[in-house]
């Protein structure tokens, strides 16, 4: 629950703090009731605020959702880690995929929900040229593209940018199924082990098919 020891409507809240108040209940309620069991109603009461302010500030609650999107989306965090990346290939590969990985534990129950209310997700988002996974995307393809054009990978940018996030997004996804297994319980070696296979793949040399 939202502090709300403070009321959002005094005066020295500013309309920047109410906007956050309330996209962090949204988050908050969206977690637990996901996106179509979540009203404004008990969104505006988690964040200390009545509907009307809420209206105000979003208007309805699909441009809401959307805004919640935005605000957690984490592809500007991602963009920063990139800038400073130093280091190898796999060095560099480590780093963006630890990112992205906490990213998505942090926001696993917003994940699952996502993938239970995909049909309502996009009729919410069917206007919408911006996505929260598209931007992320869009942040790794752009990494992909500097190191194909330096000579480092080959291939489509895009293509291996999904790749790449569809390992993470797997394991992230899957790891409550298999608590046994190592590649499961042990980032950092889930992480090393799938960017070797992104690199170098799994076909032993001098065995297979030419």
């Amino acid at each position: 629950m939202i502090d709300n020891a403070k009321s959002p409507d005094a005066p020295r809240s500013t309309p920047e703090d109410t906007r956050e108040r309330i996209l962090l209940a949204a988050r908050e309620v969206m977690a637990r009731k996901g996106k179509r069991g979540a009203t404004t109603r008990e969104i505006a009461d988690a964040a200390g605020v009545n509907e009307a302010t809420l209206f105000r500030h979003f208007g309805n609650k699909d441009a809401l959702i959307i805004a919640v999107a935005r605000h957690t989306c984490g592809d500007i965090v991602l963009r920063d880690v990139i800038s400073q990346l130093k280091g190898s290939l796999e060095e560099e590969l480590f780093t963006i995929g630890k990112a992205m990985t906490e990213r998505m534990e942090s926001m696993i129950d917003m994940i699952r929900w996502s993938l239970v209310e995909s049909d309502y997700e996009n009729n919410i988002f069917a206007q919408e040229t911006w996505r929260p996974q598209t931007a992320i995307r869009g942040v790794i393809t752009e990494y992909m593209s500097s190191r194909i054009a330096e000579g480092y990978l080959r291939g489509d940018p895009g293509e291996l940018a999904s790749v790449f996030m569809g390992m993470m997004f797997v394991r992230v996804i899957a790891r409550e199924k298999f608590p046994d297994q190592r590649i499961f319980t042990d980032t950092d070696y889930a992480l090393r082990y799938m960017i070797d296979v992104f690199l170098n793949g799994v076909r032993s040399n001098g065995h297979g098919h030419a």
